[in-house]
């Protein structure tokens, strides 16, 4: 197959995906708040916004956060079908089940926007039904697993590790876009950017379909040497078989399972920013969503432009010195780690807006934690195990990333009932978790798996 012809269909599917998503988040929280205010007050659901301030107040804010953090909780489920709708994946084509997926998110985020649409008919926690629509092809996890496996069929390993960074820049640059521009439209009506990123997900859905179908080329071998992909073996019984050898290979390396620890606490303390962010910022400094939302265009701004122009220098900086592979991925997380620690500290106890903008630009520059903790898993285990640890890696963040709601939503009513500066108790929280990945990564061995292949291969594309 022509990859000339393909990978712009790769590209353009990622940017419409992210493009959605991001165009999403800010307007309906202010929609949330708005019902929420709403049933409180015992006003009239088509009526315009109480006074700011009311809905500011302590119970509508606690009701809000636990509103979404049991929204993201409700994705376990689908979450945990990663594995078995890769496995289907590998049979039908990854760009069916691809396609597939992108219309299940699509049903996904249209289902709370009906129910906000009409509320007085449906309870605004009735949203908590969207993860249903998300088993139709199996969410988010299943876009981005397939997303990295479509490239890593069709582009030579050599090339690899530049096609993933641009597909992670096409992505990045969707988001810094669609979080500008939901700002912007939100100003004059919150409904619209929900709407043109329902849209984007329902063409990037099509855009999948059209390209060329792709499907697993190896079979892959249970422990006993059983062949899990052929032809006369089930794709339940397959994803079975390969989850089996996740769970093997965990227990059977130590410093594997730091590493997949680290990945479950790195996933809880990053989601504080995009759970609590625009919540927080809102409500400690008077801001509207549709300017707090900003500074997640900011943010992504700043990640885009450390990946870019520090993460590759000192790479090269500690390679000319002679560190291993290991180490230098190493020492390069644990900076990551540190810097994500000490913005979210800054976040947690910003006196005004300033600080908290400098705390946010400080998270920024540890963006490249998933893809520097993704490569130490290279280096960790053996060329035909990276498969494998990679989705133990999917199968812990998606783990914290759906415990993360609930455990922000109830952080952040205690910040709440407490007042003053605990009102950024989730930071503060979320910088503890990555102190104790630092010190995970510090105590960790840095012997280097002599049978790996490759260095660095397979980085993760998309942070979702």
């Amino acid at each position: 197959m022509a990859m000339k012809s393909f990978l712009p269909l790769v590209y353009l599917t990622t940017f419409l995906f992210l493009f959605g998503e991001s165009l999403q988040p800010a307007p309906r929280i202010e929609i949330y708040e708005r019902v929420i205010c709403h049933t409180f007050y015992a006003q009239p659901s088509n009526s315009t916004a109480s006074e700011h301030v009311d809905c500011k107040s302590a119970p509508v804010q606690q009701e809000l956060a636990f509103l979404i953090g049991i929204e993201r909780l409700s994705v376990i489920l689908p979450s945990l079908l990663a594995i078995p709708f890769g496995a289907l994946a590998d049979r039908v084509g990854h760009n069916v089940i691809l396609s597939v997926a992108l219309f299940g998110v699509f049903l996904e985020e249209s289902w709370p926007f009906i129910v906000c649409w009409f509320p007085d008919i449906f309870p605004i926690r009735f949203i908590w039904l969207h993860f249903l629509f998300s088993l139709v092809g199996g969410g988010v996890t299943v876009i981005v697993t397939l997303l990295h496996v479509i490239v890593a069929t069709i582009v030579p390993a050599d090339e690899r590790t530049a096609i993933f960074f641009r597909l992670r820049a096409a992505g990045v640059s969707a988001s810094i876009l669609g979080y500008a521009m939901a700002g912007l439209l939100m100003r004059k009506n919150a409904w619209v950017p929900w709407i043109i990123g329902n849209s984007s997900l329902l063409l990037a859905g099509i855009v999948a379909a059209l390209m060329p179908k792709t499907t697993g080329e190896e079979a892959a071998c249970a422990d006993d040497g059983e062949d899990v992909r052929g032809a006369d073996v089930g794709w339940v019984r397959a994803a079975l078989l390969l989850m089996k050898r996740v769970y093997v290979m965990a227990v059977g390396n130590k410093r594997v399972l730091v590493l997949l620890v680290s990945c479950l606490l790195c996933q809880l303390g990053g989601d504080s920013v995009s759970l609590m962010m625009i919540i927080y910022v809102s409500k400690r400094f008077g801001w509207s969503f549709a300017d707090a939302n900003l500074l997640n265009s900011l943010e992504m701004a700043f990640e885009f432009a450390f990946l870019v122009a520090l993460l590759p220098p000192i790479t090269n900086v500690l390679t000319n010195r002679g560190f291993s592979s290991l180490a230098r991925n190493k020492y390069s997380a644990q900076g990551s780690i540190v810097a994500l620690a000490v913005g979210c500290m800054c976040l947690a106890f910003a006196p005004v807006a300033g600080v908290a903008i400098i705390g946010l630009i400080v998270v920024a520059s540890g963006a490249g934690q998933d893809s520097l903790l993704r490569s130490l898993a290279t280096d960790m285990v053996d060329a035909s195990e990276v498969s494998i640890v990679y989705s133990a890696i999917t199968v812990m963040r998606n783990t914290g990333g759906s415990l993360s709601g609930p455990i922000y939503a109830e952080l952040y009513a205690a910040g709440l009932r407490a007042g003053g500066n605990w009102l950024g108790l989730p930071f503060l929280f979320a910088g503890a978790l990555f102190v104790i990945v630092a010190g995970l990564l510090v105590v960790m061995k840095d012997t280097e798996c002599k049978n790996v292949g490759r260095d660095g291969e397979n980085e993760a594309l998309l942070q979702t």
